[in-house]
């Protein structure tokens, strides 16, 4: 028992001594030897400048509602807000029929009637001129550029089986639709630029879809894709969706051919970056009236002979 106190006694001893060992800091010392520096009481801090940017800001996309290209037809401009807005895409979808072209044609027709020029890119070649000036464009502002495809075969033959990264002759033409719709915003001067994508496109990448959205946004022109299908995902602030209601027929007398009367045409808001996703109208596509001789037809309501298209609700 004595031998343990001992040994402990020493233990001790020796930590004491290493402890004493050491030396001791003196922090009075230490902050008087070295001066002090003293920062003044006001320094210029340049902030960092804010970017601004015409349509982006906090990740939300300012779409402007005074900037809006009419349609002509009060009900379709009461379902949209009073148009399609400016400097933005807007997408008018539905198969081969619906009336989506017709639609097209009523924003075209209202910008070429009241100064303003307008493109359309036509990539399946259905784009008529005489339908068109029937609609009541006026062609002497319109800008028709044509790019149709060759047939399916000859595509097929184009791009050999075995080029398993090759790109198609289908997503060449397409990009070469998107280039052209990006020359004709950067060149400037179109109220509208129409890009008809044709009956079996493919949805478009992102990095094309940005461009048509950027080029658009510089440019200020409202711009419409027809396809049917959405094309241009969310960089699209309005989506129409046509599908054909009806369609009427009648014959000008008991034994005469049957002729085509007009359609009706229900569009519906499938997206909206204002507000009013789900609403719908029926718009119907009519056929005006001409005059008829009355020696040729004397018996016949001079109101029923078609002469162009038009739109009512």
């Amino acid at each position: 028992m004595s031998r343990s106190v001992l040994v402990d006694k020493k233990r001790r001893k020796s930590e004491n001594s290493a402890v004493a060992a050491l030396p001791k800091l003196s922090w009075s010392d230490l902050s008087s030897s070295i001066p002090a520096v003293r920062l003044p009481s006001q320094i210029s801090v340049e902030k960092p400048q804010q970017l601004e940017f015409s349509g982006v800001f906090r990740g939300h996309e300012l779409t402007r509602k005074d900037r809006r290209l009419s349609s002509g037809l009060a009900p379709l401009d009461a379902l949209i807000d009073g148009g399609i807005p400016r400097g933005r895409i807007s997408e008018i979808t539905g198969r081969a029929g619906s009336g989506k072209t017709s639609i097209a044609a009523s924003f075209a027709a209202f910008a070429t009637r009241r100064g303003e020029v307008a493109a359309w890119l036509d990539s399946s070649g259905s784009f008529d001129p005489e339908s068109m000036a029937a609609a009541g464009v006026e062609l002497r502002r319109m800008l028709w550029a044509s790019m149709k495809t060759s047939s399916s075969s000859r595509m097929a033959r184009a791009t050999p089986p075995y080029s398993r990264f090759a790109v198609s002759p289908r997503e060449r033409h397409q990009s070469a639709i998107v280039k052209a719709a990006e020359l004709v915003l950067e060149a400037g001067g179109f109220g509208l630029v129409v890009v008809d994508f044709g009956e079996a496109p493919r949805a478009l990448a992102y990095a094309s879809s940005l461009r048509i959205a950027r080029a658009a946004e510089r440019s200020g022109a409202a711009v419409i894709a027809i396809a049917p299908w959405r094309m241009c995902g969310t960089f699209a602030a309005l989506s129409l969706s046509a599908s054909r209601a009806e369609t009427s027929f009648s014959r000008l007398t008991p034994g005469s051919p049957v002729m085509f009367d007009g359609l009706a045409v229900d569009a519906m808001v499938a997206r909206n970056k204002m507000g009013g996703t789900g609403r719908r109208v029926r718009v119907r596509a009519l056929i005006d009236p001409i005059q008829i001789p009355a020696e040729v037809h004397p018996h016949l309501d001079r109101k029923e002979f078609p002469a162009r298209v038009s739109a009512s609700s």
